[in-house]
């Protein structure tokens, strides 16, 4: 290895670069059709090959240099630095994770793919509605739509039902209506009513689409808005849960529902058509996601580091970015 990159500084000047230079390819050829769209892979691969070969090279010269021994006690010295300064970042912000970060675009355009995010465990802020525990379990049950005089149930939501019809190729004539005209479309889940609307998808390129979404759920007689006043909380899915093969997801809460003396949170992506309990897969995995227990959620968004974030996304395995990075969709919302 040159003598340079055995300093730090041009380690570093050499992540950032092939950093840079993934972020610069992605925005150009990612989606590509062509070969060329594997050269952000490529960058991103080569961004966790440097940080491993960075450590690695360090441990080595440092143990070539002072022997083993000194070496396998500097190590130990720096990790319980890191623990300290983790555990104390715990403590002063109120959470067991102080520190995420956003792994993909379904909160564009508030939070971007990469952010890095310092959380904090703090009261967090969304409408908050009462239910009893029996209209609690119903809003998991089968979703009930109704359309033209007609209804069907759906596992998750009409969105994710006619989803699975396009991924299998199959023309159904009440997804095609649903595309067209999904404002004619509404879903129940016990007390909870959810409208659709054609929401605008606008792509990179500059060109528009449309697609439906959910533009408001009616809750008792009241309907409620996205509100992007509300907070950004991270939160761990639990295992039977669909958003558990992702990891800790980072969504804006929209109710805080208080069940007999319990908490739980009904999240959304500012980028996504459906709330996180709409989404079901029902191809590979046969599984949707249940309201967010308070005692799941680390906290709340505080601020936020750009770009910093991508190298835990990246070393995390989370190297290509999906379609949902080129897109920005447009719902009624307020503040």
């Amino acid at each position: 290895m040159p003598a340079e990159l055995k300093k730090l500084p041009y380690q570093l000047l050499v992540l950032f670069v092939t950093l840079a230079l993934y972020l610069i390819s992605n925005y150009f050829l990612a989606g590509a059709s062509s070969p060329y769209n594997l050269v952000p892979l490529l960058f991103g691969i080569f961004v966790v090959v440097e940080l491993f070969f960075f450590v690695g090279a360090e441990v080595k010269e440092g143990a070539q240099k002072h022997g083993w021994k000194h070496e396998i006690v500097d190590t130990i010295v720096a990790l319980a630095v890191a623990v300290a300064i983790w555990y104390g970042a715990c403590f002063i912000l109120n959470t067991s994770s102080p520190l995420s970060a956003v792994v993909s675009c379904s909160m564009l355009p508030n939070l971007q793919r990469g952010d890095f995010v310092v959380v904090q465990g703090a009261p967090i802020h969304a409408y908050e509605i009462e239910m009893t525990k029996s209209e609690f379990e119903s809003i998991t049950n089968d979703a009930e739509v109704f359309y033209d005089n007609e209804s069907i149930l759906v596992k998750g939501s009409m969105f994710s039902y006619c989803v699975d019809k396009k991924i299998k190729g199959i023309v159904s004539d009440v997804c095609t209506t649903f595309i067209k005209t999904p404002e004619l479309f509404v879903e129940k889940n016990g007390p909870l009513t959810y409208k659709y609307a054609r929401c605008q998808m606008s792509f990179s390129d500059g060109s528009l689409s449309y697609q439906p979404c959910v533009n408001s759920v009616v809750f008792k007689g009241q309907e409620y808005f996205a509100n992007f006043s509300h907070d950004t909380i991270v939160y761990a899915s639990p295992e039977n849960n669909l958003y558990s093969l992702i990891g800790d997801i980072v969504h804006r809460t929209y109710f805080k529902i208080n069940v007999e003396g319990e908490t739980y949170y009904v999240t959304r992506g500012d980028n996504n058509p459906i709330f996180d309990i709409q989404a079901y897969d029902y191809t590979t995995y046969k599984m949707g996601n249940l309201p967010i227990r308070e005692d799941y959620v680390k906290g709340k968004v505080l601020g936020r580091v750009p770009i910093l974030g991508y190298f835990k996304v990246l070393l995390s395995g989370h190297i290509q970015e999906d379609s949902q990075c080129r897109t920005q969709l447009k719902f009624t919302n307020v503040n």
